[in-house]
């Protein structure tokens, strides 16, 4: 039985090898032409889609946890399968497109590449239906293990601050993670089971007149008696796609590991270079994207022409004839392909003087030590502070909320289960209580004097040294946090000296309103929707955040970019190429160093280090060990 099995699955594996020979002209040739026309239309609509939706919440942007709370609503539910839907039909579009002319090739039909886009584009809207079906019933899988798993970390890991499980892993977040491996296990099981049900619902909806719930229902009813061989099929589909999508990669990181040594001191041969590299990254990508697609599109068909068409009649797609002269098709389909690459070769070659151009070649940033410098010291205490001011930050960001006795204290956690080992919550605690609890012996002994700090020491330990970022935190137990802060920046008139941030929006505009000439900016994880478009003076993102084009729009409308929390020397590098305004680090003697380092490059070697992290190249290493205190 194996050994049929696997005869099997050659057999199908040389047919679709077959299919694509005879045709990779066509499929190459279509699956940049859907490339374009979804870069330029379906995924902006897409994009519209979403704004729309997303206004519905009165913004034009949520982030971090207000995407679950808005996911939760039911129009934001709505709004998550139809966007989804959408994202997984301008897949699906591309892929009928490529299985109509592979349909062709089943059915001894020529079918070229306009009339293949032609008929997948006039299936749109079937597509989309089917696809509308699949994101929904997916939920309806996925949702009950989320409430399971929220049950979970409601019953396991809300007695104390998140941080206090994180970094101490106490029994309840080990059982918690085990827990949740289990469900998402199964979980993911369960998903793919269904996905590789409907495996065959594009062909039959396409060329057997089924409409999208039938589509679902015969291609589950079909895989049944073969779900192992599609499996098989299917599931090394998938890992031979990923290999193959390795490949630019790790062709430009080779090529480029013994071009850069070479060209590091010319600016003229690094930007040689850099084009080089980007034009082989975007040809290699291209032709591997199209390849994985296309044979894709090809297993699908083979899958269902063996196992389920059924003996159902097939449809004729419009515009397909009797090959003839397949030889003059297939030169011409070659030139026209050629003329592509041509065009492709000639944009990417632009791109990348583009992109060298926008390599920032003078450093113009400040640094921020991140709870003061909490790589050598404990968090948000006077002695991180301290050592953050010798280090040479320009900013000291610490996190202020209020206690029970109204006043503003330096602590970023709910409670003290962290840094003190005791299970008190902020806004519970007095003076005294705050005062006699040790919160530097978790880091070491030396720190065992630490208490948790007034915002009125820190900005005294701060005065004439270092501006300090003030971040609100925000646990619902606030009663005028705003207000308190700016009375007391105000009362040692510091007013110049401060900058405030929060992860809450309201409570941005909250500050805003209370002071509106002061600078105050939103600190974010991720989000959806336009950033940029926010009343904020600038806005503290995390690394995945802070790409080129980010910064470059955020720039553009008036905002300037904090990056956090960047701790080794080539990320700091990368950033301070990219143009970011401030970097949040737990090490700014580290940071610090890495700007008297770049000092002394010359913007060959400069754009280098950018090359090096777009494409994971190992670059120079910035030697700065030594310089930190």
């Amino acid at each position: 039985m194996g050994a049929l099995r696997l005869q099997e699955v050659s057999s199908l594996l040389l047919e679709a090898f077959r299919d694509f020979y005879r045709v990779w002209t066509r499929f190459l040739a279509t699956d940049l032409f859907y490339k374009v026309v979804a870069f330029i239309i379906l995924t902006p609509l897409a994009g519209l889609i979403l704004r729309l939706f997303l206004a519905t919440s009165g913004s034009a942007v949520i982030a971090d946890q207000d995407i679950l709370f808005f996911v939760l609503r039911p129009v934001g539910l709505i709004g998550l399968v139809v966007v989804s839907a959408v994202a997984l039909a301008i897949v699906a579009l591309e892929q009928a497109c490529l299985m109509t002319i592979g349909f062709g090739e089943v059915q001894d039909k020529s079918i070229d590449a306009l009339d293949g886009i032609r008929f997948g584009l006039t299936s749109a809207k079937k597509v989309f239906l089917l696809t509308i079906r699949i994101v929904f019933r997916i939920l309806l899988i996925v949702v009950p293990f989320l409430i399971v798993m929220g049950l979970l970390y409601r019953q396991l890991l809300t007695e104390f601050d998140i941080n206090f499980y994180l970094s101490k892993r106490p029994p309840e977040f080990k059982l918690a993670l085990v827990l949740a491996g289990i469900l998402i296990t199964v979980l993911a099981a369960l998903v793919v089971r269904k996905l590789l049900g409907w495996s065959l619902a594009l062909p039959l909806l396409l060329f057997q007149g089924h409409n999208p719930a039938s589509a679902l229902a015969a291609s589950t009813e079909r895989v049944r008696g073969h779900r192992v061989l599609v499996t098989l099929v299917l599931v090394g589909w998938g890992v031979a796609a990923m290999v193959l999508s390795a490949i630019p990669l790790g062709l430009v990181e080779l090529l480029g590991g013994w071009i850069v040594p070479r060209v590091r001191e010319s600016m003229a041969g690094v930007t040689a270079a850099a084009g080089a590299l980007l034009l082989l990254f975007a040809i290699t990508s291209v032709v591997i994207s199209a390849l994985n697609a296309s044979t894709f599109a090809l297993l699908v068909l083979r899958l269902w022409e063996r196992y389920g068409s059924a003996g159902e009649a097939l449809l004729d797609p419009d515009g397909v004839r009797r090959k003839v002269d397949s030889g003059r098709q297939r030169r011409f389909g070659f030139k026209g392909v050629v003329a592509l690459l041509a065009g492709a070769v000639s944009i990417a070659a632009v791109v990348g003087f583009i992109a060298i151009d926008r390599v920032h070649l003078e450093d113009d940033l400040t640094i921020t030590a991140h709870r003061g410098a909490a790589l050598h010291a404990p968090e948000n205490t006077l002695a991180s502070v301290v050592r953050g001011v010798e280090d040479g930050a320009d900013f000291i960001e610490i996190d202020v909320q209020e206690d029970a006795e109204g006043r503003v204290v330096v602590l970023h956690d709910s409670d003290l289960m962290k840094v003190g080992g005791t299970d008190l919550k902020i806004w519970d605690a007095t003076a005294d209580q705050l005062g006699s609890i040790d919160i530097g012996s978790w880091f070491a002994a030396e720190f065992d004097d630490q208490r948790v700090p007034t915002l009125e020491e820190v900005l005294e330990a701060c005065r004439g040294k270092a501006k300090v970022n003030i971040e609100l935190k925000y646990y619902g137990h606030n009663e005028r946090l705003e207000e308190r802060v700016a009375q007391i920046v105000e009362s040692m008139d510091m007013e110049s000296d401060v900058i405030i941030m929060s992860l809450k929006y309201d409570m941005v505009q909250k500050m805003k309103a209370v002071r509106p000439d002061w600078t105050v900016g939103l600190l974010t994880a991720t989000a959806v929707g336009d950033l940029t478009s926010l009343e904020a003076d600038f806005l503290a993102v995390s690394s995945g955040m802070a790409k080129a084009r980010f910064i470059r729009s955020a720039h553009a409308a008036g905002k300037e970019v904090f990056v956090w929390t960047i701790n080794d020397p080539l990320g700091m590098s990368v950033m301070m190429s990219r143009g970011v305004d401030s970097i949040i680090t737990d090490d700014p003697g580290l940071a610090r160093s890495v700007m008297v380092w770049r000092e002394d490059l010359n913007p060959a070697e400069r754009v280098i280090l950018s090359l090096a992290y777009w494409f994971g190249i190992t670059p120079p290493e910035p030697d700065v060990a030594t310089d930190v205190g």
